[in-house]
């Protein structure tokens, strides 16, 4: 049985309503500009939109405020399969529907965004830092902490730059790295390190990991574009894959 949610039909799905958070709100600016740049549009014939987010299972709402729109708003549901006929909202009352973010985004603020753990601040940071004030961690949230995260960033933000990294061997290497680099630096700061043993233990980390089949897939894209893009970088795994490429390389003539 088809049912209308915030002007939108739908059918075999379930919606929970749950609280929108900062990253559910720059996604949904992101799909109205998109909407507000195609020729004859402006953001104020935008009456609704809506944006789904793969990574947590939500569906996040738009209405505006707008005299013919009846319940102006943002919503944002957990969304589940389910067989038709069964098709039904679980609406929460005390959940917070305001559009005050979204004008916040919209007038060049940004939204706070806290984080769980250091993988999730990386994601935010590198994808939606343009509009969310990303916080650290707890643990991280300290001097030396934000030192060693910026160094951590600096890797994440080089391997995404790059369709190398993106899969088989220069995805393998990428998650190996990252992962190391995250548990050698979670480990220094419970002990209360520095950032310049986080530094010399990622030299030992690089040294460790199997590098081979990283360096044969840049040589086999013989393309100088990609050494341009690439170097130099503030990553030290991403230096290191082309050194030992380029060693190979003098190796090989």
């Amino acid at each position: 049985m088809a049912i209308k949610l915030h002007s939108f039909v739908i059918t075999e799905k379930r919606y929970i309503q749950v609280e929108s958070q900062p990253y559910h709100i720059t996604g949904l600016l992101k799909q109205i500009i998109n909407s507000a740049n195609i020729p004859g549009c402006d953001f104020i014939d935008i009456h609704n939109a809506y944006y789904s987010c793969e990574e947590d299972g939500t569906v996040t709402f738009y209405q505006a405020n707008r005299p013919e729109i009846e319940c102006p708003g943002i919503w944002t549901y957990l969304l589940y399969e389910c067989p038709k006929s069964q098709e039904k909202i679980f609406r929460d009352s005390k959940v917070s529907t305001s559009i005050e973010p979204l004008y916040k985004l919209l007038a060049g603020e940004k939204l706070t965004q806290e984080t769980v753990n250091i993988n999730q601040y990386l994601e935010y940071q590198y994808q939606e830092g343009e509009y969310l004030d990303v916080m650290l961690p707890y643990s991280w949230d300290n001097s030396e902490g934000r030192k060693i995260s910026q160094l951590i960033l600096n890797e994440y933000t080089a391997f995404k730059s790059s369709k190398i990294f993106t899969e088989g061997a220069g995805k393998e290497y990428m998650g190996v790295v990252l992962e190391e680099f995250i548990q050698a630096a979670s480990e220094i700061l419970e002990s209360g390190g520095k950032l310049n043993e986080f530094e010399s233990v990622q030299c030992e980390i690089l040294k460790k990991i199997k590098i081979d089949e990283m360096a044969n897939l840049i040589l086999s894209y013989n393309d100088y574009r990609i050494w341009q893009a690439l170097l130099p970088s503030k990553s030290k795994a991403v230096e290191y894959a082309f050194d030992v490429a380029l060693h190979q390389m003098s190796y090989i003539k």
